[in-house]
C-alpha cells in the first residue's frame, strides 16, 4: 500500500529525452553494500564493500531496434527519474548502460538493462 510520501507515478528521462517506463524503476542508490560472513564458530561478520548507484530499468522502446544499441554505444548517460507524487527527482549522472537486454516484440517493452554511475543526486520540485 502506498503512503502519501513514497511511491506515486515515476517519469523516466535518458539524456533529455522522455520514455515511458513499462513496471517499475528500481534505483540502488546507497554506493555500497554490506554482506554477512558467517564464521565457523558461527559468529556473523558485515563486511562492506562499495557498489555502484543503479537505476534497473523496465520501459517501452518508441525508437524500435535502435535506441538500445544506442544506450549501450553511450560514453555516458544522465538519467533522470522524477518521482511526480513525491516531488522528487533522482539524477544518475555520467552513467553506462550494462546488462542482457530483451524487447518483447508485442509490447515493445525493454527489459534487462541497467544503468550504473558513481555520481546520484537529488532535487525536490
Amino acid at each position: 500500500m502506498a503512503v502519501e510520501n513514497a511511491g506515486g507515478f515515476v517519469e523516466l528521462s535518458l539524456n533529455g529525452v522522455p520514455y515511458r517506463i513499462a513496471g517499475e524503476l528500481m534505483a540502488e542508490e546507497l554506493g555500497y553494500e554490506n554482506e554477512e560472513v558467517v564464521n565457523s564458530d558461527g559468529t556473523v561478520q558485515v563486511i562492506t564493500k562499495p557498489a555502484a548507484r543503479k537505476f534497473t530499468l523496465k520501459f517501452r522502446d518508441r525508437e524500435g531496434q535502435f535506441l538500445v544499441p544506442q544506450l549501450f554505444a553511450a560514453r555516458t548517460i544522465d538519467a533522470s527519474a522524477r518521482e511526480v507524487h513525491m516531488r522528487r527527482t533522482t539524477l544518475l549522472t555520467g552513467a553506462r548502460a550494462v546488462g542482457k537486454p530483451q524487447r518483447n516484440m508485442a509490447t515493445g517493452e525493454i527489459d534487462g538493462v541497467s544503468l550504473v554511475s558513481d555520481q546520484v543526486q537529488y532535487i525536490n520540485d
